[in-house]
């Protein structure tokens, strides 16, 4: 026995130390408030959050397919060679026209006729004489030179620059299908929110009820260990006047260690409850807290009946609204995939910058020019790949139609068993507060007795175990009858009703 207590005294030095590491002052938490703290601690909910909210970009995304888009293209490209339009025979030619007339020149001086005529006519001997000593072959392959020149294009740095718009007509369908796809996806993600929201606010409630119900028990085990303590001094107190053995007294005091322990056990069972709780809505794991239906004498049970019918499971459900909405999804991708193989209309729109100027002979200065344009895509044949391709996203959107129906089965059977257990659930309860009852009036019988010699002590702690379980077994009912409710409002999709 002096163990025992030693024991006490000493987790109670060790609770004590704990709390004096975390919160200095008691809070005292509502369910609601834990629920709150919960869905706001939740890393899985903060997940699901941030998927909603990346799933309202991707849906503004893809209305942005509906406008034109604009782009600006700019390059730098140097060319080894320049353009010539001239063929390289053409242009020497060309370049070399006065040679070509110097020599026509001096075939003809060498003709007797021309020799003959020359002989007759002055004027032509003063030309002939001019033509001889002038450097005329010179100039004309200078200006032969040139005009060649003028034929060559320097292209060595070439920069191209333009801004494009492209505005799509027609595309069979694909953006409307795609922008369908995007609302459901993010309708789709936050109905999986609510849907891991509610499942932190049930492992809530378990939490929250299941400190109250050690908090209960360990408020009875207290009421135990006093009622042991009471019996144990009336029992000695018999003994020193001989009305009692040695053994009567050592079966209470048996019995008060026994007591004692199951004390200890609640009291470490209360910091364990309380520690989860607390690791659940984030606050530090020493938190002193209490709730508020660990201050109350008796757990409140609610009194109403949660009345549902099919219709309300289906619209209130999470996981029948991802299925709904993932089954039109799949829908909306059959059209995706069907729209690739269909005509495709678009409007183009160019303003091109290049330097050289391409419209004024490839000078070096920057110069634009526009264009406008219509283009269309019309596939005509890929061997069945687009038929294979409709195909398969058919068969994913019937493979979605079949979970949908197969998870709404389950649902529904769920509620039912839910509902029943619910309705055990009341009568465990009913069964339990008539068991305490019954419990409380014998242990007043046999206290009675007890005083006036007419029983022994080991009637008296019979009576009294019996009392501690009945207790315990109907504070079990009211948590177990609290979490069937809970637990039908969840199967249903019921959660604020």
């Amino acid at each position: 026995m002096k163990s025992a207590r030693q024991i006490i005294r000493l987790t109670a030095l060790t609770l004590a130390i704990m709390v004096s590491t975390g919160v200095q002052s008691q809070t005292i938490l509502s369910l609601q408030e834990c629920r709150d703290m919960a869905l706001k601690n939740n890393r899985e909910s903060a997940i699901a959050q941030e998927k909603v909210t990346a799933a309202g970009y991707d849906r503004k995304a893809a209305r942005s397919n509906y406008f034109p888009k604009v782009s600006i293209t700019g390059g730098y490209l140097h060319n080894g060679d320049n353009i010539s339009l001239l063929s390289p025979d053409l242009q020497n030619g060309i370049s070399n026209i006065g040679t070509a007339v110097g020599n026509i020149v001096s075939g003809i001086q060498t003709d007797p006729q021309f020799m003959a005529l020359l002989y007759n006519s002055p004027t032509l001997q003063y030309l002939a004489s001019k033509l001889m000593t002038s450097d005329l072959s010179g100039k004309l392959n200078n200006l032969g030179t040139s005009i060649a020149d003028r034929f060559t294009f320097d292209i060595s740095n070439l920069y191209v620059g333009a801004i494009s718009v492209e505005e799509p007509i027609y595309v069979g369908g694909k953006i409307r299908a795609y922008n369908k796809v995007t609302a459901y996806a993010e309708e789709l993600a936050a109905t999986q929110l609510e849907g891991e929201d509610r499942k932190i606010m049930v492992a809530t409630d378990e939490a929250y009820w299941q400190v109250v119900s050690v908090a209960d028990k360990l408020k009875l085990a207290d009421q135990y260990v006093d009622l042991l303590k009471k019996l144990d001094s009336d029992v000695e107190k018999m003994k020193n006047e001989g009305v009692a053995t040695e053994s009567d007294l050592l079966s209470v005091k048996v019995k008060l260690n026994e007591a004692e322990m199951t004390q200890l056990k609640a009291q470490n069972g209360l910091v364990l409850a309380k520690m989860l709780l607390c690791q659940l809505c984030g606050l530090d794991l020493h938190s002193d807290i209490q709730l508020a239906d660990e201050r109350n004498t008796s757990i409140d049970v609610p009194k109403e009946r949660l009345e549902f019918t099919q219709e309300d499971i289906e619209e209130n459900r999470p996981e029948l609204k991802s299925l709904r909405l993932a089954t039109q999804m799949y829908g909306q991708k059959v059209n995706i995939v069907r729209s690739d193989y269909l005509p495709s209309i678009a409007l183009m729109g160019n303003y091109i910058l290049t330097n050289p100027n391409i419209k004024h002979g490839f000078e070096k200065e920057f110069a634009g020019t526009w264009n406008v344009g219509v283009i269309a895509r019309i596939p005509v044949f890929h061997f069945g790949e687009g038929v294979n391709k409709i195909r398969k996203a058919k068969s994913e959107a019937l493979i979605s139609q079949y979970q949908l129906e197969d998870i709404r089965q389950k649902i529904m059977l769920q509620a039912t068993q839910y509902e029943q257990k619910l309705a055990e659930a009341d009568s465990r309860l009913q069964m339990a507060r008539k068991n305490l009852d019954n419990a409380e009036e014998n242990l007043r019988m046999a206290n009675i007795g007890f005083q006036e010699g007419m029983l022994e002590s080991s009637v008296v702690m019979q009576a009294q175990t019996a009392w501690l379980k009945a207790h315990s077994e109907e504070t079990d009912a009211r948590i177990d009858r609290i979490m069937a409710d809970v637990y039908l409002r969840q199967a249903t999709g019921l959660w604020n009703k």
